[in-house]
Formats: C-alpha cells, structure tokens, sequence
C-alpha cells in the first residue's frame, strides 16, 4: 500500500518543507520516500486500544470538537447480537490501508475497494508479517472482525462555538462504507471481498488526508529494537496526530501552537491509566518513541502544563514537481 513519490527537503532547516528547491542527485535520492495516508479526521483522535465490549459509542475530544463513533451490530444464526469495535494496531492499520488504496486511486470509478484474497497478502499489504511467513489462527478471527468493524465504521463529529446564550453547533456524519460483502476462510477464497465507500467519505479521504513516513508507521507498529521492543497505538496514533498538526502549522502562518495542556491531551487520547501523571509517564514515553523515526520532530514538554508543537520539518515531505536539471 506504499507510494514512492518525489519529495523535498534537507535536514536541519524548518524552511525547506516550505521553500527550498531541488535538482539533479538529490531529486534521485528524495524520490525514494514512500508514503501512505491516512483520512485526518482520524488523525485527530484515538480509536479504542482494545475492545472496548458491549457499549453503544466511544467519545473523545479535541478542542471543541467531539467525536463520537458507533460501532458495527449484526445477528448470528442464534438470534444474538454482537458489537464489532474498530480497536487495536489491526483496525489502525486497516484506516490507513483504506485511505492510501484511494489516494492510489484504486477506487476511483466504482468507489469500491477490492481486498486480497487470501489472509496473508492482505497481512502484507497492511504491513503485518508473521514469522512463520503464514497467518495464525487466531490472525483468522481477529482480521475478519477488524475488516467487519471498519466496514460499518459510522463517526459523528461535532464542532460547537461560542456559548449556551450565543453561538454555532455543526455535525458531520461520515460512515466507511455504503456496502460490503466480506468472505473469510482458511484458505485462498474464490469470491472477492469489497468495499464499496461512501462517496462522502471517499471524498473526505481525497481532499483530506494526512501524508505519513511508511517507514515510521512500519517501525512504530512493529516490535522493531528500535522503538524498544513496543508496538503500542498510541505511539502511532501520536505520529499520525503530530503530522496533521505540523502539517496545520505550517500552512497556517504560525511557526508554534499555544499549549496544549495535559487534560487535553488526556481526553483526545483516552486516559486508560487512571490517574493523570500515569498518562503523562505514557505520553512522553510515546513522544520518544515518535522522535526516533522523526527526528526532525519539533515538540516543547512545558512541565506542569503541556506541549508546544513547534513548526518542524514534515516527516513526509510534500510532493512537488522537479525544475532544473
């Protein structure tokens, strides 16, 4: 799901993502850089980390947005209902390979997005690879609930202003899918298993997606030495949130944000530690964790308060047409 494209920019200069050229040996070597994508609305929130079971919505907030997302019900053959959560490194992964299929342009005519046929190549795909060079059983159910989960994904977010006597409230619905038909079994299936977006969202996936570093997400939800041997979401979910704010940053003329206080971070994030230092310890150990696959990563720990985002140099540098030789 990776998208080798021509990229600007040297280290150690913020004013290269916006201003510098390049020609010649370095367009060569720039050209390297894969990317893929991801839908920013996502960016901007936590999806849950683990199955959070029977409950109607998962809420979180940023700023004065709210975000709340309703998860995918069907019935077995024994008249139960079940509750499908979109959790984990699988669902996160899942996003960003629906997101980047489209920037590919896989799914422009019919808005519907095939999936592999066989467990394993998706598994690639998504950038999950067992040791054996096979999935395991429980790779079996734990896929075919994520891909049943994002499918009916269905997200509310809600912007209010000003105060109860005076001011605005605005809603934007956005569901992942208008159809599905999702096969599964052990071996390679004959049917394939599709996807068919909503146009809404397909367009919001379009104009509004984030770039990321393929590299960095490979690193950061894997077990690699060099992020210690963790595979968190929250280290992922930090990266994706820091490359749509950076990417704010610099278009918007600011070169800092204002701080972004602990609790704040702690209701976007989802304290699961209990206790706010707990969250804290958390946080920062992700930001280090961030910081080893972006090293240009510009972020201000304000002790007792927060972070300031600083305009750093983008871990994915923006496309951008060669001139010169």
């Amino acid at each position: 799901m990776q998208d080798s494209t021509t990229s600007i920019g040297t280290p150690g200069n913020n004013d290269d993502a916006l201003h510098e050229e390049h020609t010649g040996q370095e367009w060569q070597q720039l050209n390297s850089q894969q990317r893929l994508y991801l839908l920013t609305d996502f960016c901007k929130f936590s999806l849950p980390y683990t199955n959070p079971g029977n409950i109607e919505s998962w809420k979180r907030v940023n700023g004065t947005q709210l975000y709340t997302v309703h998860p995918t019900e069907y019935v077995d053959a024994d008249g139960t209902i079940h509750t499908n959560w979109l959790y984990g490194k699988i669902g996160r992964l899942l996003l960003i390979w629906i997101s980047t299929q489209v920037m590919l342009h896989k799914a422009d005519d019919t808005l519907t997005l095939v999936l592999p046929r066989s467990l394993n190549q998706l598994m690639k795909e998504i950038g999950i690879e067992r040791s054996s060079g096979k999935p395991t059983g429980n790779d079996y159910a734990r896929f075919r609930q994520a891909i049943q989960a994002v499918s009916g994904l269905h997200t509310i977010v809600t912007t209010f202003a000003g105060t109860n006597t005076a001011g605005s409230l605005k809603s934007k619905n956005f569901i992942i899918a208008d159809t599905v038909e999702i096969y599964w079994s052990a071996q390679t299936i004959s049917n394939n298993s599709t996807i068919k977006l909503s146009k809404d969202t397909f367009t919001l996936i379009k104009e509004h997606s984030t770039p990321l570093d393929a590299a960095a997400v490979m690193l950061l939800t894997s077990t690699n030495p060099i992020t210690k041997g963790r595979s968190r979401g929250q280290d992922l979910d930090l990266y994706c949130w820091l490359s749509a704010r950076n990417y704010s940053l610099i278009h918007s003329g600011s070169w800092q944000t204002a701080p972004i206080t602990w609790q704040q971070l702690a209701h976007q994030f989802g304290n699961t530690y209990g206790r706010l230092d707990n969250f804290i310890n958390r946080f920062k150990k992700s930001l280090e964790t961030v910081r080893m696959v972006w090293p240009d990563l510009n972020v201000e720990v304000v002790d007792g308060q927060g972070i300031i985002l600083h305009r750093s140099k983008r871990s994915v540098i923006a496309k951008r047409k060669p001139t010169g030789n």
